[in-house]
């Protein structure tokens, strides 16, 4: 009897056909099975038999997982896994995967993107030409930073901060970071200096570039007393997860001019309320959590998701597993390499 594999739609919609991950699948004779429930009860009652499940917008809460009764895959197209008990999935014998180095191009160039738009204030420039405000341009372009020579810092040093460190470098910066978790040697690998102080790293800053996870250690941690510090000339950016933030009082800094702008990928509420002051702020630029996307990075996340399933199911080790404690309680062998 073929394995069940089963997958769960995001808000945006009901992916159906799965051609990327069904790839490593269909020789495996599977085919995915979307359920679309309105409440958990109902999703149970479609998946309480399946054999690995693909992450989608149904948070995966412990009272549901110890209903699953032979899972042994979740699979998640994406970095984070916050929105899975990583606890209870160790305890019920489920291999988590993610994807945390399909995204490192993209996110890192985002990041780069959101820095040299409010350095230029590109957003509210188009909008004055556009709007044939042509000659009110001139009001929106102090603070003007060179960026050449101009100092970033990096909350986190993982991969993707790493990377964006490599293309600052490409502009000259001068590039700090602060990461309690990385090896004090790392970062003189990668020419960064060290700061072990976050207050420090945001008072010396010129961009401030957030690249946390979200966890009950990192979740609001960046908040006014970080902001009130910062250049009032200088920018706040975060690509990383908005719960490390805390929006309202990022909008009391920006208000009081404890900086110039933010660049934000994520919010502490999303999506974000139109409501929201930081909607109708000149200086802020927003995108909706969309710093991970490319055609091929889709493409490839989907394909990944088939091919770590494929591999758990099969007994071989993933090349991704977020719960690494529940590699004592199955086992996986080594895949085969060519």
């Amino acid at each position: 009897m073929p394995f069940k594999v089963v997958a769960t739609p995001f808000r945006r919609g009901m992916q159906t056909t799965h051609p990327h991950e069904h790839e490593a699948l269909r020789p495996l004779g599977i085919e995915i099975q979307s359920i679309d429930a309105a409440s958990d009860e109902e999703w149970i009652a479609q998946a309480k038999d399946a054999d690995a499940v693909i992450m989608g917008g149904r948070r995966m809460h412990g009272d549901l997982i110890r209903q699953l009764e032979k899972c042994k895959v979740f699979a998640s197209g994406a970095v984070g896994t916050d929105t899975i008990d990583l606890d209870a999935a160790t305890e019920k014998g489920i291999v988590v995967c993610n994807c945390p180095d399909v995204f490192i191009e993209e996110v890192a160039v985002h990041a780069m993107m959101l820095l040299l738009s409010l350095a230029k204030k590109t957003v509210v420039l188009d909008r004055a030409v556009r709007e044939g405000r042509w000659g009110e341009g001139r009001q929106y372009m102090k603070p003007m930073p060179r960026v050449v020579g101009d100092t970033l810092g990096l909350v986190a040093f993982g991969n993707i901060p790493r990377l964006v460190a490599k293309k600052a470098k490409g502009f000259d910066m001068k590039v700090l970071a602060w990461d309690p978790f990385v090896a004090p040697e790392v970062f003189g690998q990668h020419g960064v200096e060290r700061v072990t102080d976050l207050k420090e790293l945001f008072k010396r800053s010129d961009f401030v570039s957030a690249h946390l996870p979200s966890n009950p250690q990192t979740n609001g941690v960046l908040n006014y007393k970080l902001f009130s510090v910062m250049k009032p000339t200088a920018y706040f950016i975060n690509t990383g997860r908005g719960q490390t933030q805390v929006d309202a009082d990022l909008v009391r800094a920006l208000n009081e001019g404890k900086l110039a702008g933010a660049g934000l990928d994520v919010m502490d509420v999303e999506p974000l309320p139109t409501m929201s002051p930081l909607v109708k702020m000149d200086n802020v630029i927003l995108t909706p959590h969309s710093a991970n996307v490319s055609d091929w990075g889709d493409i490839e996340r989907r394909r990944r998701v088939g091919q770590e399933i494929a591999a758990v199911l099969q007994g071989r080790m993933p090349r991704n597993v977020a719960n690494r404690d529940v590699l004592k309680k199955v086992n996986l062998s080594q895949p085969v390499t060519a």
